[in-house]
């Protein structure tokens, strides 16, 4: 048996799986409920290729071509009532379709399917159901939601040290593939530093770190500390993907730099523009690899095909934020190919992020929007029409300012020094950002009251987006939690861009 033969007969390692499969991607698309579904993932994988000429010093006239695969996971799926026998029509098809064979199928990998539940039973009852469909099983740590409250999973498993260690352990043992975990820190650094190594020690091969704790969520989501990741990253052995505090592509790499961690998460910026995870087909500098490629399979070529192939598939819009009615008509046309059924509610939602800020103008285009009526499939041509009308009203705007998307200052925005938001133009897909709860009628709000009792409470500045019904912006709201303020490196004039909850209803203060 050769080496490789020998890796293949058994489960790769977290290692083995980041670096030699999926030649280390270095931006993830998150679980999201609803939200990272089939034709989704298909859409987020032509945004996010990441391509590095190696030019071998063994062999000069040979360049090895390495793409980092992009990966992403499934929404979250409840094991229980996956592995419910009685389900296996209803809840199960909808949560991952195997009958047309396309969810973990060849477009659709890599592939990390989510799993929540506090059975480890019932867990592993669904993850041998799914192994043989994608790369890993992840299992939510990390969901704040009143909904995995009442269902005792998710971060309000984070007590319940024993159990957290079983149902990772049951998958790790039991699994032809490796079990992964995302999870959220607790305010103690060192506790979530020794929450961190008892997962790894339950054979987590991978761990997603989100930098806020449970009690940070919705509209008092506040600040992810990225100094709790990175200590984390110090602490342990496995790859770690970082979570919170990103809304622009240059965002990621202050992100990894700060943290120290192998990769980035993005949940909600990531549907309001898949191109968060833009990076040039080719920087137009090869790297010098000075050793031989870790991975036998790694492809090696010594032409400039396929070199200009992949370049093709990342140039449909070579910018960071791409048209929003070009991205909703190739969303729309990606759920059109395929058999899986893409649910109504999924593709409305799509559709309502990713025109956010063009709604907000085409206030008639919003209405028609809303009004069509949630039938599985059959409303795509409606939901086509609106779109192809908004591109239309787009491309006005954008000749009108006279808007060139291959000039080479096509996307230098300004930016406020004191927040660090940019103005973008409607037309172009960008982060949404919401102002923080209303006051009560006394004056203050609800997470005011709490801070009041907390003297380091932060105050913030809600700034919002251009084309967003405004609040001014000098209005604040406190956070009911003492945050920390990060001067990134590179930016002296951003403290921090306040990113995103991993659910999908997440709240943006920037202070």
């Amino acid at each position: 048996m050769d080496s490789q033969d020998a890796v293949a007969s058994r489960k790769f390692t977290g290692w083995e799986l980041y670096r030699d499969v999926m030649k280390s991607p270095r931006r993830i698309v998150a679980p999201m409920v609803d939200q990272s579904e089939l034709a989704w993932r298909i859409l987020s994988r032509r945004y996010g290729a990441e391509v590095r000429l190696s030019i071998l010093q063994y062999h000069p006239t040979d360049v090895m071509i390495i793409v980092a695969m992009k990966l992403v996971y499934t929404p979250m799926i409840n094991a229980r009532v996956f592995a419910d026998v009685k389900q296996k029509a209803t809840y199960r098809q909808a949560a991952f379709n195997t009958i047309h064979g396309e969810e973990g199928g060849p477009r659709d990998r890599p592939l990390f399917v989510q799993l929540a539940g506090n059975d480890p039973d019932l867990l592993l009852q669904s993850a041998k159901l799914l192994e043989d469909h994608c790369d890993a099983i992840d299992i939510n740590f990390g969901c704040p939601q009143d909904i995995a409250r009442r269902g005792k999973y998710g971060a309000y498993l984070c007590d319940d040290w024993d159990l957290i260690y079983k149902l990772i352990n049951t998958l790790h043992v039991n699994l032809s593939i490796p079990v992964t975990a995302k999870f959220r820190v607790f305010s103690d650094v060192d506790k979530t530093v020794k929450y961190a190594q008892m997962m790894e020690r339950a054979g987590a091969q991978i761990l997603t770190c989100h930098g806020r704790t449970r009690e940070q969520r919705g509209h008092n989501s506040g600040l992810a500390d990225w100094s709790q990741i990175s200590a984390v990253k110090k602490a342990v052995s496995v790859p770690v993907f970082a979570n919170g505090n990103v809304l622009y592509p240059d965002d990621v790499e202050r992100c990894l730099a700060f943290t120290g961690a192998d990769a980035y998460m993005s949940a909600e910026p990531q549907l309001h523009n898949p191109a968060i995870f833009f990076t040039p087909a080719l920087s137009g500098s090869a790297e010098r690899d000075q050793s031989p490629p870790a991975c036998p399979s790694s492809p090696s070529v010594s032409s400039s095909s396929a070199v200009d192939s992949i370049s093709q598939e990342t140039a449909r819009h070579p910018v960071p934020h791409p048209p929003c009615a070009d991205l909703a008509l190739e969303y729309l046309s990606v759920v059109s190919s395929l058999k899986t059924p893409t649910a109504s509610s999924a593709i409305k939602a799509h559709l309502f992020r990713l025109l956010h800020h063009a709604l907000s103008r085409e206030t008639d285009l919003r209405e028609r929007l809303a009004k069509v009526k949630d039938k599985d499939g059959g409303s795509v041509p409606e939901w086509e029409a609106i779109c192809t009308e908004m591109k239309r009203r787009m491309d006005r705007d954008a000749q009108e300012a006279g808007w060139d998307p291959l000039s080479p200052s096509a996307c230098d925005f300004p930016q406020d020094p004191a927040t660090g938001l940019k103005t973008i133009p409607h037309w172009l897909a960008q982060p949404k950002v919401r102002r923080p709860p209303p006051p009560s009628s006394n004056g203050s709000s609800k997470a005011s009251k709490k801070a009041s009792k907390n003297k380091d409470a932060v105050n913030c500045a809600a700034v919002l987006a251009p084309g967003v019904d405004a609040a001014p912006s000098s209005s604040t709201a406190q956070i009911d939690q003492v945050v920390p303020t990060v001067t990134l490196p590179s930016d002296p004039h951003r403290n921090i861009a306040l990113a995103i909850d991993d659910t999908i209803d997440a709240t943006f203060l920037h202070g």
